[in-house]
């Protein structure tokens, strides 16, 4: 360095520089980079958030449906009501079991792993095959809480149940490969 420079103006300098160089390289480089991943992530989130939501939908319906049959004793009125709301928990019933079925594919990009983006995609096209199956009312909807209430175990419990999301995992497979078998005459 120059001699009419101190020596803690040398020090100085090459901070200087050093500091420039890295917000260039990281700003021109690595900024872009981390912005394209925290884009991937959130898209990730959002994926697993719609996913939760839907089913959640699913089993707010399943068990509304299942708790308030439309009894005979009721007066017309109530079982006129009933009905009404029967019906709009069947579409909401519809309308997540499309959603999820529509955006299966999504899940496999949310989850990792070998077994859990196939888990994730398996129940998504079996909840609508459930609903739009022609099964009794009663067997849809029993069918339908149950794979959906081991999934969102599964998916969705604390990893601190490791136990309990492994028995809902175990269990949710054979669920799901009964409904998938052809059906016995």
């Amino acid at each position: 360095m120059p001699d009419w420079m101190p020596s803690w103006g040398t020090t100085a300098l090459i901070s200087i520089v050093t500091s420039l160089l890295t917000l260039i390289v990281a700003g021109r480089y690595v900024s872009p980079l981390l912005e394209v991943r925290n884009r991937r992530f959130q898209a990730k989130m959002q994926a697993r958030e719609k996913f939760q939501a839907n089913m959640l939908n699913v089993l707010s319906a399943v068990t509304h449906l299942l708790a308030a049959p439309v009894v005979p004793e009721a007066t017309d009125a109530v079982r006129t009501a009933l009905r009404e709301e029967r019906a709009r928990w069947r579409a909401q019933v519809d309308e997540a079991t499309k959603y999820l079925t529509d955006h299966a594919v999504q899940l496999l990009f949310a989850y990792t792993g070998s077994r859990l983006p196939e888990l994730a995609v398996r129940y998504s096209s079996n909840v609508r095959g459930v609903w739009i199956s022609d099964r009794t009312e009663e067997q849809k909807l029993t069918a339908l809480q149950n794979i959906t209430q081991h999934c969102h175990t599964l998916f969705f419990d604390s990893p601190v149940y490791a136990r309990q999301r492994v028995r809902s995992w175990t269990e949710l497979e054979r669920l799901l490969d009964d409904l998938e078998s052809p059906a016995r005459p």
